[in-house]
This record gives structure tokens, sequence and C-alpha cells, in this order.
């Protein structure tokens, strides 16, 4: 995503602790943020994308593991 786009996404998270609390500050919205767990967008999209990616690899070792498994296999019976 580009810093525009991350922009756009806290000045809406922002706006909305703002509306829900009745509030200007940022300092207060800061602190609502961390009290309730809420990252910014760049560290929960780092996040998630890391999640992501984790399990992507186990799949993917998985089915390379099945993949050269079936090869042997086919080789092997053909060798027969």
């Amino acid at each position: 995503m580009r810093k525009y786009q991350y922009k756009s996404i806290n000045y809406a998270i922002n706006s909305t602790f703002r509306k829900i609390f009745n509030t200007r500050s940022q300092e207060t919205v800061d602190v609502c943020l961390e009290m309730f767990g809420c990252l910014q967008a760049e560290r929960t999209i780092v996040i998630r994308k890391r999640k992501f990616l984790n399990k992507f690899s186990v799949i993917h070792n998985a089915l390379r593991r099945v993949f050269v498994a079936k090869t042997e296999l086919e080789s092997c019976c053909t060798d027969v």
C-alpha cells in the first residue's frame, strides 16, 4: 500500500474514535486506541501480512513435499 492509503485509513480510525469519545484531542484518541488495542493501519497490515505469509509458507512446504514424493514414486515405478 502507498503512504497516502495508510494515512487515509488512519484518518478514518482516528475520526471514528474522536466521534465516539467526543474529543478533538489526538492525545485522547491515542490513549483510547491503546486502551482498546487498536493499532495504526501500518502495524495491523504488517502483522496480518506476516501471519498470511507464515501460513502460506507452511502450505507451500507441504505441497512441495507431496509433489516431490509423487515424482519419486513415479520415477520408482517406471524403473521396475
